[in-house]
């Protein structure tokens, strides 16, 4: 054998050990990844939610609507017969107390004033001369009263007579804006005595009258603070009242009272009268209770529970239910040694809680 081919099979010889040692030589083991899982997790605690119970009023105020109302609103009417002779009112127009409205023709009231003054300083000469007759014994105490009486008589038609010449002028008797007109009025139309001419509204004090139930009207007090709330398409509007009167009585047709707030108008170009409105009367000498929800309320063999937080378990605690008034209720302990106020009562998974229950909050 040359040593050409001694020396190839060296080398072949060589590679095949290396290769048999590599492959033959143990490897090392990887350890498997394992995703972590959170240990804190308790599958056997009841997860559930809380309130703080807190001392406070269950009806520290009462809530109704009302429609707005001119605290003064007067109807004025025509007291005399006549004919327009002028017009100075407008609907929506602010007038002045004694502002005339309404000018009705003079003519036959003038004449009738002026007869009967005539008549009347007639009436009064005479009486002057009969006075004097009877002082001198020439005239009877009977035909001397009979003067007296024509002049009484006379005077008194004369008031008359003025007053229908006064009332052909028709004037606002309050200040205010003008909400109504009792039809078309037209110059040199006739009106009737009685006939509507204007209503007028003072939109700067207002009123609304509100209606509650026999459930809220013991929470209601003459003099309380009330909150009145106009909503708007842009914005709502706030004002401060109070309550001025509370009817003595029901109304026989719905059983309810009415209590009548007033307050000023905060914007009287926007704010008017037959607007509906939110009144929230304040009852500052309402009670004050622990408050819990209707929610944490259990009955357990005839007796009312709640219960309350301590740490993870829940202690159940008897109470006795002194009001209800929405989604809360006054209670207090039956043991007085129990505090509630302070305290968190349970709402939510209330059937599966017994004495072993773990218990933790939601939050």
């Amino acid at each position: 054998m040359s040593f050409r081919r001694i020396r190839v099979v060296l080398v072949v010889t060589g590679v095949l050990l290396i290769s048999f040692g590599i492959l033959s030589r143990p490897q090392k083991e990887t350890p498997p990844v394992i995703e972590a899982v959170a240990a804190a997790t308790d599958y056997t605690q009841l997860v559930t939610s809380t309130v703080p119970v807190k001392r406070a009023a269950l009806r520290p105020t009462v809530v109704a609507n009302g429609v707005i109302q001119g605290r003064n609103e007067v109807i004025v009417k025509a007291r005399a017969s006549g004919v327009i002779e002028s017009i100075d009112s407008n609907l929506g127009a602010f007038v002045e107390q004694g502002h005339v409205l309404v000018t009705l023709d003079k003519t036959i009231a003038q004449l009738s004033v002026n007869q009967v003054e005539r008549q009347t300083e007639n009436a009064r000469k005479a009486l002057e001369v009969d006075e004097q007759l009877y002082e001198r014994g020439a005239l009877s105490l009977s035909a001397l009263n009979q003067s007296r009486s024509t002049v009484d008589g006379l005077e008194a038609q004369l008031a008359r007579a003025q007053d229908a010449l006064k009332d052909t002028t028709i004037v606002a008797p309050i200040a205010g804006y003008i909400a109504d007109q009792g039809g078309k009025l037209v110059v040199g139309d006739t009106v009737q005595a009685g006939q509507q001419i204007v209503r007028i509204i003072d939109l700067v004090q207002l009123s609304i009258p509100i209606s509650l139930g026999q459930s809220q009207i013991f929470s209601v007090r003459t003099g309380a603070d009330a909150i009145i709330e106009i909503v708007t398409p842009s914005e709502v509007i706030r004002s401060t009242g109070k309550v001025q009167a509370i009817s003595a009585g029901s109304d026989s047709r719905t059983g309810s009272w009415t209590v009548l707030i007033d307050f000023e108008n905060p914007d009287p170009q926007k704010i008017k009268s037959g607007i509906s409105a939110k009144v929230t009367v304040e009852n500052r000498e309402a009670p004050q209770y622990p408050l819990v929800p209707n929610a944490a309320i259990v009955n357990r063999e005839g007796q009312t529970y709640v219960y309350v937080k301590k740490g993870t378990a829940a202690e159940l605690i008897a109470v006795k239910i002194l009001d209800r008034y929405g989604d809360l209720a006054a209670v207090e302990p039956v043991d007085e040694t129990k505090i509630l106020v302070g305290e968190e009562v349970l709402t939510s998974g209330l059937s599966r809680i017994d004495e072993d229950t773990s218990v933790v909050t939601q939050y």
